[in-house]
């Protein structure tokens, strides 16, 4: 009989605990509903006011509010962004991003990149070029995105050259998806990698240079046809069809009848193909 008291005794206890853990959650998920709500009709009114009305808005109320506010940022232009970058700007945005950057712990520091380059018209190379040094993975790749949607062209040989080096190197995806997001004019920016001839760096630079049509890229597609790395060459065959002429011929045939590896074997007939040389 005891035994039987004692048993309920904790059944009871156990869906008293229970019930409090059950009302404490939905308690916070409420607080959490409300606030996100009220940051929501926020944000709704300060954007209203900077890009509807074209007055001034009121200043945040919490430090998320310029974080939602500067992920819009992204998404317009000319005198809408501007608009946007001021009243950041105003409200010290670009202190707290520089504190982020600063963090202990890796996400805040990503966020502090993404709240910085949003709210910077022009963001330091000096700053964003320590941003590719950080030990993070995570953090080099928000870094070199984020620079690379500003379409500065200032972003790519640091950005290349972060893929092309030995320690804390960004992953080559990375790096091209940054690179094509900038205003790629000139060969001469992609340096680090013709000087290296780093395979990550080569695929990058070949892929990136001849997706922007650079026809100063040609003669390094050419070059890296015999690099000891297949996916480099494949790289060199796809660059060369995108900007090579019939003169890359000659190479590229050349290299097939050595090719051993057969992917890389059929990008180069497919080149060929495609530059008026028949393939063997």
């Amino acid at each position: 009989m005891i035994a039987l008291l004692i048993a309920t005794a904790a059944a009871a206890g156990l869906c008293l605990t229970l019930l409090v853990v059950v009302l404490v959650v939905r308690a916070r998920i409420a607080r959490l509903d409300a606030r996100s709500r009220g940051q929501r009709t926020e944000v709704s009114g300060i954007l209203r006011a900077l890009l509807v009305e074209e007055g001034d808005a009121p200043a945040p109320r919490r430090e998320s509010t310029l974080h939602a506010v500067a992920s819009v940022v992204a998404r317009v232009h000319g005198e809408d962004r501007e608009a946007l970058q001021r009243w950041l700007e105003r409200h010290g945005a670009v202190e707290l991003a520089r504190r982020g950057m600063r963090a202990r712990q890796p996400l805040e520091r990503a966020r502090g990149i993404r709240l910085y380059v949003r709210t910077t018209p022009t963001p330091s190379s000096q700053l964003m070029g320590r941003m590719l040094d950080d030990p993070d993975p995570r953090v080099r790749a928000v870094a070199a995105l984020e620079w690379g949607s500003t379409g500065s062209s200032d972003a790519i040989a640091p950005v290349l050259a972060a893929a092309c080096r030995d320690d804390l190197r960004l992953p080559p995806l990375v790096a091209s998806i940054a690179i094509m997001r900038c205003r790629l004019l000139d060969v001469g920016e992609l340096h680090a990698a013709w000087s290296t001839r780093d395979p990550d760096g080569l695929r990058v630079a070949l892929g990136t240079g001849s997706a922007a049509g650079l026809a100063g890229v040609a003669p390094h597609a050419i070059a890296a046809l015999d690099h000891d790395d297949a996916l480099v060459r494949i790289a060199a065959a796809d660059a060369l069809r995108r900007v090579g002429t019939r003169r890359a011929l000659e190479p590229l045939l050349a290299r097939a009848q050595q090719e051993s590896n057969a992917i890389a074997r059929r990008h180069l007939d497919e080149t060929i193909v495609a530059l008026g040389g028949s393939a063997r």
